[in-house]
C-alpha cells in the first residue's frame, strides 16, 4: 500500500513538473524571423567637394525585425548590398555593410535595428570605375556627374536606394542558426 502511494505521488509530481515546465520551454514550431527594410535616413551629410576629394555621406538603414516565436532570438550577424538608382529602374551596387553585433529580440515582437554605413564619394568613384564599370558603360553614364547628382538629391530621396542580397543570421536558445534572406527599396513606390 505504501509502495502504491509512493508511486502515485511520484507520478503526480512528475506530471505537474512536466506541465509546469511546458509553458517555459520554447516550442519546436517557433516560427521564422522576418527582416524588412522600413526606411533609409541621412545619418550625416557634408557639403559637396568636387572629385577627386572624398566627401563623406552617412546613411542609416532602419530594418524591422519580427520575431513571431515564443522565445528570444539573437541576431548574430547581418549583411546586405546597397545599390543606388542610376537611371530609371536601373541600379548600381555601391557597398555591402556587414555587422557582427549580437542583439536579442523579444518573443512575439517587431523591433527596429539600425545599420549605419559611411560612404565616401572617392570610394564610390572607384567602385564605379572598377567593379561597376560595365554597368556604367552600358548606361552611358559619367561617374563623376552621377556621384555629384546622388549627393545633391539624397536629402530628398529623389532616387531609389535598394537593399538586396541581404542575409541575417539568428541563433536560438538551443544554438540553432536560422538564415533569413531579405531585400527592399526606399523610398517605397
Amino acid at each position: 500500500m505504501r509502495r502504491l502511494l509512493l508511486i502515485l505521488l511520484i507520478m503526480a509530481f512528475g506530471i505537474s513538473g512536466v506541465i509546469g515546465c511546458a509553458g517555459l520551454r520554447p516550442t519546436d514550431e517557433a516560427g521564422k524571423p522576418k527582416v524588412t527594410l522600413d526606411r533609409v535616413e541621412i545619418q550625416s551629410y557634408f557639403p559637396w567637394v568636387d572629385l577627386p576629394a572624398n566627401t563623406p555621406l552617412g546613411l542609416a538603414f532602419i530594418l524591422n525585425v519580427e520575431n513571431p516565436s515564443g522565445y528570444n532570438i539573437m541576431l548574430d550577424n547581418i549583411k546586405f548590398t546597397v545599390s543606388f538608382e542610376a537611371a530609371p529602374g536601373k541600379y548600381i551596387e555601391i557597398t555591402t555593410p556587414t555587422v557582427y553585433d549580437r542583439v536579442y529580440f523579444a518573443p512575439k515582437t517587431t523591433s527596429q535595428y539600425r545599420v549605419v554605413n559611411i560612404l565616401g564619394s572617392g570610394t564610390i568613384r572607384l567602385t564605379l570605375l572598377v567593379a561597376q564599370a560595365p554597368k556604367v558603360q552600358e548606361l552611358k553614364l559619367n561617374p563623376a556627374d552621377l556621384i555629384k547628382n546622388w549627393y545633391a538629391k539624397v536629402g530628398d530621396f529623389a532616387f531609389g536606394i535598394r537593399v538586396h542580397e541581404g542575409m541575417a543570421v539568428f541563433q536560438t536558445d538551443k544554438g540553432d542558426n536560422i538564415f533569413v534572406p531579405f531585400e527592399g527599396t526606399f523610398p517605397k513606390k
